[in-house]
């Protein structure tokens, strides 16, 4: 009859599913509290930052002088705008920029050009 192992804290939290790692966690614990101090930007960044400019992503064309907007709103009012859209074959994209056309027509601001 083989014993159960013994639970282990350590091993508990640096498993990889605890880290989200894939490689094998520290053996031991002078590996975990010192961590080995070097350069944390890769190569490439290290020399865009030294040299001053600023790393940006490309943003699509669609969205070249465009602003975002972020509205959180309850699950079924997002299902809801989703179902005006598939009924409609408009994107999301185009329902809200007909509601934003719409409400600023109402309050008499004028209408926007399409974004896309």
């Amino acid at each position: 009859m083989s014993a159960t192992p013994r639970f282990s804290l350590r091993a508990a939290v640096t498993d990889s599913v605890s880290t989200g790692r894939r490689d094998e966690a520290p053996e031991t614990i002078d590996a975990i509290a010192a961590p080995e101090v070097g350069p944390t930007l890769e190569p490439h960044r290290r020399a865009t930052k030294a040299a001053g400019e600023a790393v940006k992503t490309k943003r699509p064309t669609t969205r070249q002088g465009a602003r975002g907007i972020t509205v959180w709103v309850e699950p079924e009012i997002y299902r809801m705008i989703k179902l005006v859209g598939l009924d409609a074959d408009m994107t999301t994209q185009d329902v809200m920029m007909e509601a934003i056309n719409d409400l600023l027509a109402k309050k008499g601001k004028g209408r926007l050009a399409k974004t896309r």
